[in-house]
């Protein structure tokens, strides 16, 4: 097979893009393909592609965001990014140009460029119909073939038969493991056992929809004090850069609906420290205000035993089959997922019934083999 390079925006190893790439990098080697990384700056990611015996090759460029265009003066530095990376390609006899998400796509022509066939990974979904009608019009210019992370990406942007389903993979089970942290009591969620937990893992972002967890919530407290019971509430996730406003809009709002004694916010913390925050929690609420493309937060409750209540949102509701291994509700129906919530928290076999449909579902969908044979048949095809 020809070599692979697989191209990623982002050097940090707290997300699902970097993640997956770094599963996909190391799968590919151990399957006996020369395969190198590119990446804007040195980073975790760097170091642990490195630590596994993968070839990086550092390519300084800026991350495209949605004002990128508005400023002009950046598009030289972009080509000139992008000629840095046809450089690359050349010189390291790189066969396929596998770029990881949407955001890369200004690069797709220089992998071209460069004699490489470009494989576009697309993870996310773009609100905007013209953007999506665009982007599809672009990759069928440059892009050999698109891979895309659950069945619904596929039509949200119409691919079409050149599009290939590729779950994935769930999260390292070595990590999210339910059995590691029976005794742990975790700083982040100590207190009272008897007491439920009801979590929400995300980054403060608008789209990812905290302040829906905050109303939810809420409601799940008024519920909950009026039988007698009580309830407290994890985010697992903090502030991000260019975002702070909408921390603070969300911490006020759990102030103002009484939940900022029952309320907990983690901050920031490494992907691994993750699964510890999960251990202790019985429902996972997943609220966004966007399409989301899967639902990585979704995946990694699943492992750790943890109910999931999610709005049907994008592939979300590939993650599991509602009623059975999760619960899917409207999105935007915050009493529902209330309701959903509140039986789960009151019925423990029926709770402990569905975590367990779901770690099945997990491990006969989601799995790292599947995800690298699943690339690996995309490449062999072109």
């Amino acid at each position: 097979m020809k070599k692979i390079c697989l191209f990623c925006s982002l050097s940090s190893f707290g997300t699902g893009m970097p993640i997956s790439t770094y599963k996909l990098a190391v799968g590919i080697a151990e399957r006996g393909v020369d395969v190198c990384v590119v990446l804007p700056e040195e980073g975790e990611l760097a170091d642990r592609l490195r630590s596994a015996g993968i070839d990086v090759g550092i390519v300084p460029f800026e991350r495209v965001r949605r004002d990128f265009w508005k400023r002009l003066w950046r598009i030289p530095a972009l080509i000139s990014a992008g000629w840095r990376l046809r450089g690359y390609i050349r010189g390291n006899g790189v066969g396929i140009a596998h770029f990881s998400d949407v955001i890369d796509a200004p690069f797709y022509p220089f992998a071209r460029i460069a004699g490489a066939v470009a494989v576009a990974h697309v993870r996310v979904c773009v609100d905007a119909p013209v953007v999506r009608y665009l982007y599809r019009v672009w990759t069928h210019l440059f892009c050999e073939r698109v891979i895309t992370v659950s069945r619904f990406v596929k039509r949200y942007y119409g691919f079409g038969r050149k599009a290939s389903v590729v779950y994935n993979p769930g999260p390292d089970r070595k990590i999210f493991d339910s059995e590691r942290y029976i005794s742990k009591d975790d700083e982040a969620i100590a207190g009272d056992a008897n007491i439920p937990i009801v979590v929400a893992v995300s980054s403060f972002r608008r789209e990812k929809g905290l302040h829906n967890f905050v109303e939810i919530a809420a409601e799940i407290a008024e519920r909950r004090r009026g039988a007698g019971r009580g309830v407290r509430f994890v985010i697992v996730g903090g502030m991000v850069f260019g975002h702070e406003d909408y921390y603070y809009e969300v911490i006020e709002s759990a102030r103002r609906v009484g939940l900022d004694k029952s309320l907990t916010v983690t901050g920031n913390v490494r992907h691994e420290e993750v699964a510890a925050c999960l251990a202790g929690a019985r429902v996972l609420v997943h609220a966004p205000d966007w399409e989301e493309a899967l639902g990585g937060a979704t995946l990694e409750a699943m492992a750790m035993g943890v109910a999931v209540v999610a709005y049907d949102s994008g592939g979300v509701g590939e993650c599991f089959r509602d009623g059975v291994s999760g619960y899917l509700v409207k999105r935007g129906d915050k009493t529902g997922a209330a309701t959903r919530v509140a039986s789960l928290l009151d019925n423990p076999k029926s709770r402990e019934s569905m975590t367990a449909n779901a770690k099945k579902e997990l491990d006969e969908k989601f799995t790292k083999e599947s995800y690298i044979s699943g690339v690996l048949s995309v490449y062999g095809g072109i």
